[in-house]
């Protein structure tokens, strides 16, 4: 019996090399902001103080962002990085998100 050309047979890799050395990277940022920049930045409402744990970016990269940009990221806390993923206009309203355009 004839395998299909399309058959993968192997494993896939889940990110390219070139992808891969960039995470390497990111994790070094990531690692550096959140031990340097403890308090939630997001501060939706004004009320947040909780320590920061998730690094959130301003501009994704489908929209042309980059993930190594530290102006790009912010150190927020879960609950307000939830916040911004459901309430994406509000979240642009305050400048916690950014437009491909912008």
């Amino acid at each position: 019996m004839k395998r299909s050309p399309l058959k993968r047979t192997g494993k896939l890799r889940p990110r390219s090399k070139k992808t891969e050395v960039k995470y390497r990277e990111r994790r070094k940022i990531v690692s550096e902001l959140l031990s340097t920049r403890t308090k939630c930045e997001a501060d939706i409402k004004g009320v947040c103080s909780n320590r920061s744990v998730d690094v959130h970016e301003v501009k994704t990269r489908g929209r042309g962002g980059s993930i190594l940009d530290v102006d790009n990221l912010r150190c927020v806390c879960r609950p307000c990085h939830t916040w911004i993923t459901e309430h994406p206009k509000e979240s642009h309203e305050l400048g916690l998100v950014v437009h491909a355009w912008e």
